[in-house]
């Protein structure tokens, strides 16, 4: 490639910027996705029918939890009592289900895997009947939870018909939610249910600036504390963008090929292997999963109910048990068992950053698993006569691949779960908790949503600039 042509697959300065704007369908893309995300955010504003929306603030034990979280997510669309409450938790939900299950069921497997495009558009379509059920099942759980909370009550006129009304129109909106996501994907810039998220929690930080600087000037959080956590962030900044910009480079031999009696050998390539295939997919797939379980144990709070201990009752009550039961070592157990299940899912316990670590963890290494075939890489590799310097053909080169892929995952991964985990303690120690959520899950999400994002609004311009100059053809023609 000549000089010109690596000047030309640059992009920057105000004619690039403007030249990239009008390019062939990015222009068309760019005020698609905003027209979209114009709709959500007009959603999130509308209150559910037959709620009081300023009364769930008066309840501020409910944000305590990862309630707040959720609401994180939705970009405050649950603190507002929104019909867009449930946001897009219940599609990434469902995805994690489905993604999981295509792992253990052959028939899934079989459409992910060896099916093409049809089977890929069926396993799609199992994933929105996951979330519609998901959706109903969630919004029920909300509607049962605004009818009981009281003093003030949050319901205007509770009975079957909010029961009903409700759970209809939230799961509604949720597959609604779900449609705009994969229409961005489709016809906008950047993955749909990730802008979204990335959406929502951007909404968030005006709030959360104007509560740290109250919370500062009344005393409630220091300026020592402040400071630290804002050198902390930018310093999780900086390693976030090394995480995703950071490749492991591969060299890969030519192949030789015989012309006449003369043997000439093609140039030399790299493969370029993440440090966190993932991005931020695992984060979010890790967060969502927390959410679910969470959700269930809040809105059992807030009934009154301990799940733990009707479990307890419902064991003592079966015959043979009881007298069992009444042991102290087994009260001890139930009891240590029952605390320590309800840290794992409290924000701030130790015992909830250790599972959040461990489930980054196993999604990283997951979601590596579907994005990058190690096996379906060795094999092209092989059939073009290609090797990678140093390693025999075959299986040599997919062990080669695996074992290495394994040590940039558990590095990028294990990085990763740091940053989720780090600022939830951080913000403990500096006795700053106006910013919940935002260090652990949302700061990674942030960045990495606009990292991937201009990635995407780069390759669409690049490739419209190349279409145009006859390097590629058109995107209706195979290539």
């Amino acid at each position: 490639m000549d000089s010109q042509s690596r000047r030309g697959s640059k992009i920057g300065g105000p004619e690039d910027l403007i030249k990239m704007l009008s390019a062939a369908g990015l222009k068309e893309r760019i005020l698609f996705t905003l027209m979209v995300i114009a709709i959500y955010r007009i959603g999130v504003h509308v209150p559910i029918p037959g709620v009081d929306p300023s009364a769930f603030t008066k309840h501020p034990e409910l944000a305590q939890n990862l309630l707040g979280m959720i609401d994180l997510f939705t970009g405050g669309a649950l603190n507002k009592l929104s019909i867009f409450s449930m946001g897009i938790g219940p599609y990434i939900t469902a995805s994690i289900i489905m993604q999981l299950m295509s792992v253990v069921v052959p028939k899934l497997e079989e459409l992910q895997k060896h099916s093409g495009e049809q089977g890929r558009r069926q396993l799609q379509q199992y994933t929105r009947i996951a979330c519609v059920g998901l959706a109903v099942f969630q919004s029920l759980m909300l509607a049962n939870l605004l009818t009981k909370i009281q003093n003030p009550p949050v319901v205007l006129t509770p009975g079957p018909l909010f029961m009903v009304s409700t759970t209809i129109i939230l799961s509604a909106c949720a597959v609604f939610v779900m449609w705009m996501g994969e229409v961005i994907t489709e016809r906008g810039v950047g993955n749909g249910a990730s802008l979204l998220i990335f959406l929502g929690i951007a909404s968030r930080l005006p709030v959360m600036v104007k509560n740290t600087y109250e919370a500062v000037q009344t005393g409630q959080s220091p300026v020592w504390g402040v400071a630290i956590l804002v050198a902390v962030f930018l310093l999780l900044i900086a390693l976030i963008v090394c995480l995703q910009q950071g490749v492991r480079k591969v060299q890969v031999l030519g192949a030789r090929r015989n012309v006449g009696r003369q043997v000439f050998n093609a140039p030399e390539d790299s493969i370029y292997l993440p440090v966190n295939p993932s991005g931020v997919m695992a984060i979010i797939f890790a967060s969502s999963l927390l959410m679910f379980p969470s959700t269930v144990m809040s809105f059992a709070a807030q009934s009154g109910k301990n799940p733990f201990q009707a479990l307890y009752e419902l064991l003592c009550n079966i015959n043979g048990f009881e007298a069992f039961s009444k042991q102290p070592w087994v009260q001890n157990a139930w009891s240590f068992i029952s605390i320590e299940t309800s840290n794992m899912f409290s924000y701030y316990h130790w015992e909830h950053s250790v599972l959040y670590f461990m489930l980054i963890l196993f999604f990283a290494f997951f979601y590596a698993s579907i994005v990058i075939p190690v096996r379906d890489i060795a094999e092209n590799l092989r059939r073009s006569g290609r090797a990678i310097h140093g390693v025999r053909p075959g299986r040599p080169t997919s062990e080669f691949l695996e074992k290495t892929l394994s040590r940039l995952i558990f590095i990028g991964a294990s990085a990763v779960g740091i940053i989720a985990i780090l600022p939830i303690h951080v913000e403990q120690a500096t006795y700053v908790q106006t910013l919940q959520g935002l260090g652990s899950t949302s700061l990674i999400i942030l960045v990495g949503v606009a990292i991937d994002t201009q990635r995407q609004i780069k390759t669409h311009a690049l490739s419209a600039r190349y279409q145009a100059q006859g390097l590629f053809p058109s995107g209706n023609k195979e290539i």
